[in-house]
């Protein structure tokens, strides 16, 4: 495995770089811990679709203040990670077992040797991920809190099984690595606050824009129907006994009340499967609740606070 590394004094994050396998590269941020005292915890905090580390600097330094070192990864083909097709705004996965695999690496090389305790903060496909990363390594995470996690995704009642079908036939020809319907490359004149379905913030709306305007090479659009597929095979995945069985870590699950993007159905559902999960719903916010106006945010940080420190 081969490790590089940037650092820049303006940023919270240290970079660096470590090749899982041949030809592919995997980004990750490593920050200090505050105030140049040593770390008594961990936090991995993993981001959703189409993100990247720079989005996250403010979550970070709230994390770093309550004395974590933070690890956050680009996950492959998406921010400065390898990307998976030669147009890199295609959002394309074979199989989510990669994501998984990824962030095992990580977590073996880079964490686990720390010898310190290990908790999660995890949005949306992150969140999706980290649940199957559990079932994997068991009792490696002290608590995990999981903000509007994709357990399943939101389509039109009517086409989801439509949707599924065609994803899965579709992954097995040229087409897997096509755009799904509606999906396209990523353009800063389509980002609209007015009507948006991600958070009611404007300014936090922007953070993303304005770090792809910095360094376009973060830029990712929409999804492959391969991508699609592997993301519903994954869904499928989380709905068995035995891999909800394996889950033991305790969880805490926040959904956004107004989530368009991911089920809040499908997220208190599994939160009643698991054996030692927490649920809370936040009325009235949308799918990004790191990204929410204040009184949201402190709502879900008051709630991070109160299950962290049982």
């Amino acid at each position: 495995m081969m490790d590089n590394k940037t650092h820049s004094n303006k940023e919270i994050f240290e970079y660096h770089y470590f090749s899982p396998r041949k030809n592919l590269n995997i980004r990750y941020g490593r920050t200090a811990p505050c105030l140049k005292e040593s770390a008594s915890a961990v936090c991995l905090l993993l981001h959703g679709r189409s993100e990247f580390i720079e989005k996250y600097k403010g979550v970070a330094r709230h994390l770093q203040e309550k004395g974590f070192q933070v690890v956050s990864p680009d996950w492959r083909g998406q921010g400065l990670s390898s990307r998976e097709l030669e147009n890199r705004h295609k959002g394309h996965i074979n199989r989510f077992d990669d994501y998984v695999d990824d962030l095992e690496a990580l977590y073996l090389r880079v964490i686990e040797p720390q010898g310190l305790p290990v908790y999660i903060l995890a949005h949306s496909m992150g969140g999706h991920i980290a649940l199957r990363f559990m079932s994997r390594q068991l009792s490696k995470i002290k608590k995990a809190v999981l903000v509007s996690p994709m357990i399943d995704i939101t389509l039109p009642v009517m086409l989801y099984p439509v949707l599924k079908l065609l994803s899965k036939k579709l992954s097995k020809t040229p087409f897997a690595r096509k755009y799904t319907i509606g999906s396209r490359d990523y353009s800063v004149k389509a980002a609209k606050f007015k009507g948006n379905n991600l958070c009611h913030d404007p300014k936090k709306y922007r953070i993303l824009h304005h770090e792809i305007a910095k360094n376009p090479d973060l830029a990712l659009g929409g999804v492959t129907w391969g991508w699609l597929n592997a993301a519903l095979e994954s869904v499928e995945i989380l709905k068995q006994d035995d891999i909800i069985g394996r889950i033991t870590t305790p969880i805490l699950m926040i959904s956004a009340q107004k989530d368009s993007i991911v089920s809040s159905k499908a997220q208190e559902q599994l939160s009643g499967k698991l054996s030692n999960c927490s649920f809370l719903s936040i009325k009235g916010a949308f799918h990004e609740l790191l990204f929410e106006e204040t009184g949201i945010t402190h709502q879900v940080w008051d709630a991070f606070n109160r299950f962290v420190v049982e």
